[in-house]
């Protein structure tokens, strides 16, 4: 019986039954196989000789530009001046990762508004009373910022702003519509082929309005709080909202984000690019490694820009992608390759990867 016994426990059938017991037990009880496959897909994508997109530029509100011209938050003239200067030299396309989401009301503005409206009511036409409204009128022009912005924005034709969606199941209806101005970037999505979000957090109407597109800026990441997977698309009520870097991509072949092509639970397609996606229309981008010490993306500082000290036409016919990488303004995200990159920098990885089909697939 003792040999019996013993020829049972060594018996191949028992041996595979013992070995996936034990696998499925530390599957389903630790993080090990996970964290085996992000370290695997770090691996891959870092070990590649793919060259990022030299249509991509960045420029960093970084820690001089803060130091020279201000405090975070600027006074949106500031980011004005940069733009017009991108306009005047022909940027393909301007994308900002600064959300917008209130209006920037100075404490002065408010008084010259007041004084406007008592003038308006005074019957006096006196050459003083003139000139004193000519000079309120100035004054409130100088310190409205947000009209400043929203005319430069208008004015380049070519800008993209960020919105964010919180992630969520959608039980009921939004709590929000989303405006026109959004909505002209959105796709129909009753399938619901991308991430369910239930909130919304849009640039203010004054903004957002002027600007070419309204795309998402929704960070996905791991448990390990990485990055590694790009939503394409977040699903806002039957609304598809395109990523930044997917209406980035779109918008400097010159596609409207009505071309953009949803291959449900497959790919997304803007021109001849097809984008390989999960179901939820996740894709794996490429992070490209950077060389000699520098990033990928080497970025230029906006007070150097600002004050020409980089000449604007650097950025003739690219995408110039601008976002905070000063310290304490913004949040930075670990990606394979780079232990913290700013969500600017993501976008142009996820961009570049895009455009040159450099993105990986899960079999």
């Amino acid at each position: 019986s003792l040999s019996k016994s013993g020829s049972f426990w060594r018996t191949d059938w028992f041996a595979g039954v013992a070995i996936v017991l034990a696998v499925v037990v530390l599957h389903q009880a630790t993080d090990a196989f996970d964290a085996m496959e992000r370290r695997f897909y770090d691996f891959a994508s870092t070990s590649t000789s793919r060259q990022p997109s030299d249509r991509i530029a960045v420029i960093a509100i970084d820690d001089q530009s803060i130091a020279n011209l201000g405090r975070w938050p600027w006074s949106r003239d500031i980011h004005a001046k940069l733009i017009d200067k991108l306009a005047a030299a022909k940027a393909k396309t301007i994308v900002h990762a600064t959300f917008f989401f209130e209006p920037q009301v100075d404490q002065g503005l408010t008084f010259i508004r007041k004084m406007k409206a008592v003038l308006g009511g005074t019957p006096d036409a006196s050459a003083a009373n003139e000139q004193l409204v000519q000079l309120i009128a100035e004054a409130e022009s100088s310190l409205d910022t947000d009209a400043i912005l929203s005319t430069s924005i208008k004015n380049a034709g070519n800008m993209l702003l960020p919105s964010f969606y919180p992630q969520g199941e959608q039980q009921g209806k939004p709590d929000i519509a989303l405006p026109n101005f959004v909505l002209k970037s959105t796709l129909d999505d009753p399938s619901g082929f991308s991430i369910s979000a239930n909130g919304a957090q849009l640039p203010i109407e004054s903004i957002g309005s002027s600007a070419a597109g309204i795309g998402h800026l929704n960070p996905f990441t791991d448990s390990d709080g990485s990055i590694r997977e790009e939503p394409l698309l977040v699903n806002y009520y039957g609304k598809a909202v395109p990523s930044m870097a997917l209406l980035a991509a779109a918008a400097s072949l010159n596609l409207p984000a009505a071309d953009i092509r949803l291959n449900v639970g497959e790919s997304v397609q803007i021109g001849k690019l097809k984008i390989q996606t999960d179901a939820s229309a996740l894709m794996l981008p490429q992070f490209y490694k950077g060389r000699d010490g520098k990033p990928a993306f080497v970025q230029d500082s906006f007070y150097d820009v600002l004050t020409d000290k980089i000449p604007a036409s650097k950025y003739t016919g690219k995408i110039v992608i601008i976002g905070a990488t000063a310290t304490g303004v913004g949040t930075l995200f670990p990606v394979p390759g780079y232990p913290a990159l700013s969500p600017a920098q993501v976008v142009a990885h996820i961009t570049s990867s895009i455009l040159s089909e450099h993105f990986i697939v899960r079999p």
